[in-house]
């Protein structure tokens, strides 16, 4: 359970259990890399929350579409229709509805949909998106006024990248201490410490280490996800 993952669970229980007069919408965001699309996978998996990722070339029907195969519905013919059968089962179902890189449909004028989806169903639905995604979200006041609980994803912390190294490292040991330079140097970001809990695995089997700490691992550089700078 890493610790935006806790983050995330705490808030539907939140939404789940407000009071009637209060609205259900929730808002999850923070910097790229942060772990919020696995938080939204643990929910999914664990929580019987349904779990949909915006993409960039959806239209009104597109989201829709996908919302009702999510929910296990067959789309109907029309956007109208298709938003009133939706609408009818997190009513009738109350499910709690996660909708992740949320900052596309407000870019793209589409969270109007999200707050009508709401209105009519009172269901829990939590937006997940970057870190300006408050922000964006004051240009619509009718969904902004309607956040009940607001989430800022968090850094991961030495206890998170433990929990990911005994998740993905197999066949070696990987000491606090270059857990702690992993953190740091990756600033928390949780695909990054995991992409260089990777490298040092490799490293170590090459090496035919077994425990691998920072006084090892010397002055080796870490994957820093960057592309590289041609030299010339």
């Amino acid at each position: 359970m890493l610790r935006n993952v806790l983050g995330l669970l705490e808030a539907i229980e939140r939404l789940r259990k407000r009071n009637d007069h209060l609205s259900g919408l929730g808002c999850m965001y923070g910097p790229s890399g942060f772990g919020k699309t696995v938080a939204c996978a643990t929910a999914a998996a664990t929580q019987a929350a349904v779990h949909v990722e915006a993409r960039s070339s959806w239209g009104k029907r597109d989201f829709l579409e996908t919302v009702s195969i999510a929910l296990g519905l067959i789309p109907a013919k029309t956007i109208a229709k298709m938003a009133q059968a939706i609408g009818d089962h997190l009513r009738d179902y109350q499910p709690t509805l996660l909708i992740d890189e949320a900052d596309i449909l407000v870019d793209k004028g589409m969270i109007e949909l999200v707050r009508e989806l709401h209105m009519v169903s009172e269901a829990p639905i939590v937006l997940i998106g970057e870190e300006a995604l408050p922000t964006k979200l004051k240009r619509y006041e009718r969904v902004h006024n309607r956040v009940l609980v607001w989430v800022p994803a968090q850094p991961a912390s030495l206890a998170d990248a433990r929990q990911l190294a005994e998740m993905y490292v197999d066949g070696i040991e990987v000491a606090d201490d270059l857990l702690g330079h992993i953190v740091e140097q990756r600033r928390g970001r949780t695909r990054r410490i995991v992409s260089n809990l990777e490298q040092v695995q490799q490293v170590a089997i090459r090496e035919g280490v077994e425990r691998a700490d920072l006084s090892w691992w010397g002055g080796r550089s870490l994957d820093t996800g960057e592309a590289p700078t041609r030299k010339l």
